[in-house]
């Protein structure tokens, strides 16, 4: 009887999680395109590990935000390299060293129209105080 109970609640978990996947979908299926950036030090031209990035969707016509942006989960890798996917479209990306130690850096670009986009950061200005 134990057994006829464990193997119940494994066929339902499983078909549980087919039901929730078959409805929601994987992120392909939302998300279209996918783009990878390699942010490097302007400086050194070394990776740089731990880069937040932010993704904004822009109306094509003004270069107006249109609806919420959105920080990527996901922080630039030890190669300096950050994958995502999105919608196509013009989004505006925005690249936060978290530390501080160097300059935001923001860009647009159509996601559908690049594979890898390259981003250099430069150091932020010391403050004199």
């Amino acid at each position: 009887m134990k057994l006829i109970r464990k193997i119940l609640k494994g066929v339902s978990l499983t078909a549980a999680m087919f039901v929730f996947q078959s409805c929601y979908g994987t992120m392909e299926d939302y998300y279209d395109t996918q783009v990878t950036f390699h942010v490097v030090d302007s400086d050194t031209g070394e990776p740089m590990k731990g880069i937040r990035i932010m993704e904004c969707e822009l109306n094509p016509n003004d270069s107006t935000v249109v609806g919420n942006c959105r920080w990527i989960a996901d922080y630039t890798d030890e190669n300096g390299m950050a994958t995502i996917w999105t919608y196509d479209g013009m989004h505006l990306f925005s690249f936060d060293d978290t530390n501080s130690l160097y300059t935001s850096f923001d860009t647009i670009i159509y996601p559908n129209s690049v594979d890898t986009v390259k981003i250099v950061m430069s150091k932020a200005a010391k403050s004199l105080t």
